[in-house]
């Protein structure tokens, strides 16, 4: 199914690409809104440009602006959905609330992907975490991604047992990460004696998670540091390094309350 395969390309070109990953939630007045997880792989499209000698990305000629519902998809394929394997066809079924979307300009310099959803309230977000890895496990050449876990790009992958919990009400707004019990972060130290480590550490050092929230209600106090506000008070924004947040997840964790109106 040509739908699967696309996924499956631009699925496998995050796993090993240094882009920068932003998290995004705008929340609206009675408490619905939208949610979407997007990849800036621009840097990625001018490597790529200038290691073929400075001709066009393949593929990439004509500008992509697109989104795609999972919903409609599997709807407008069925018969090749039927034809899945059971696990590709239950990971469709999960994340069929979701979409994803892409905006490619070789010209412009722009390559965004995003994964995202609609929600009705903050009980929709429950389990995102493993949403996104559904997402993630339609992709056809999962086998060679898990090999790589064992060798140094492995220690660049986000684990996937991560619990990640959103909670939201009339005062405050919290983002919680919970590790596993045998979570070891000397599993992600870099061994500056192994010219891998150093050489995917040097790839990584400019890729960044980046978090913007944004309410109908004003910020008054946020837990995190260098964050900043904007749009009257009601977003709040904050980024990490790629690197850090592979070694503690839980830095990108906020706790904020809002002021009364």
């Amino acid at each position: 199914m040509k739908f699967i395969k696309i996924l499956a390309l631009i699925i496998l070109t995050i796993g090993f690409t240094n882009c920068t990953v932003k998290e995004r939630i705008v929340f609206n007045q009675d408490s619905s809104g939208k949610y979407l997880i997007s990849y800036d792989m621009a840097e990625f499209m001018n490597t790529m440009k200038s290691e073929m000698g400075g001709g066009a990305t393949p593929g990439a000629k004509k500008a992509i602006d697109t989104v795609m519902v999972f919903k409609e998809i599997m709807e407008m394929y069925k018969d090749s959905v039927a034809s899945l394997p059971e696990e590709k066809r239950l990971a469709l079924e999960e994340v069929k609330d979701m979409y994803m979307k892409m905006n490619m300009d070789e010209e412009k310099g722009v390559f965004d992907f995003g994964i995202g959803m609609d929600f009705k309230s903050i009980l929709d977000l429950k389990d995102m975490g493993e949403k996104i890895a559904k997402v993630q496990s339609l992709n056809a050449q999962s086998d060679q991604v898990d090999a790589m876990k064992g060798g140094p790009i492995g220690k660049f992958m986000s684990p996937e047992s991560n619990g990640l919990v959103y909670d939201y009400n009339a005062s405050s707004f919290s983002r919680t990460t919970t590790l596993p019990e045998n979570w070891n972060p000397d599993e992600f130290k870099i061994d500056e004696n192994n010219d891998s480590d150093k050489q995917f550490m040097e790839y990584f050092k400019n890729a960044y998670y980046i978090v913007e929230y944004t309410f109908p209600k004003k910020i008054k106090s946020f837990s995190v540091n260098n964050a900043e506000l904007s749009n009257n008070d009601k977003t709040i924004t904050y980024k990490v390094s790629w690197l850090d947040f592979m070694k503690d997840p839980k830095v990108l964790d906020v706790d904020l309350t809002f002021a009364n109106e």
